[in-house]
């Protein structure tokens, strides 16, 4: 439980906070708003709305909160790791603004993501083992499970459990980068074409 907090405070604090600076024009907004002007909480009510439109994401926090949907194709498997990292950021820029439409859609992207190619597969199957691939696969069908989780409960609108499964879905992620990564990594089978 401890490892869990600590694991949302340094993300918190290395990973999102850093994004979430606001504009010139938040700042206004904010403004208006605290003064009671009637038409700055509405057009804040619209900005807010707006909050799905990745352009929008980015004129206000300065970071492209874009969500990155899977090809037919087979990719390597760095290609959908960085895709994968850049929905759980999109997943986060929605907790942070309870934009319940962009976490579900981040989480359905990262569900259904493209497939790695079986070349790549079968240098796994080489440097892991057999046994190592079975786990990977294991690892990777749970982690997927998770993430179709967290798709239906931001359909559903519950803060508390988004965020949990979110780190939920953090903390899969980096027990499987300690186990599998840096075999993968740094076998020279890795890095042949």
């Amino acid at each position: 439980m401890k490892q869990r907090h600590s694991l949302y405070l340094f993300i918190l604090f290395f990973a999102i906070l850093p994004g979430c600076e606001t504009n010139d024009k938040t700042n206004q907004d904010i403004n208006n708003v605290q003064s009671g002007n009637q038409n700055a909480e509405t057009e804040v009510s619209q900005n807010a709305n707006a909050s799905t439109d990745s352009l929008n994401l980015k004129q206000r926090t300065g970071i492209p909160f874009q969500i990155i949907e899977a090809s037919q194709d087979t990719l390597p498997l760095l290609t959908i790791m960085a895709n994968l990292e850049q929905n759980m950021a999109v997943v986060q820029a929605g907790i942070w603004r309870g934009d319940y439409q962009t976490i579900s859609k981040a989480a359905n992207a990262m569900v259904d993501h493209s497939k790695i190619s079986s070349r790549e597969v079968q240098k796994i199957r080489d440097i892991l083992g057999e046994q190592g691939l079975k786990g990977f696969v294991t690892a990777d069908s749970i982690w997927h499970s998770k993430a179709k989780e967290l798709a239906q409960i931001a359909n559903e609108e519950k803060m508390e459990p988004i965020v949990n499964g979110t780190m939920e879905l953090i903390q899969r992620c980096a027990s499987c980068h300690m186990k599998y990564r840096t075999p993968l990594r740094d076998s020279p089978k890795w890095l042949e074409r």
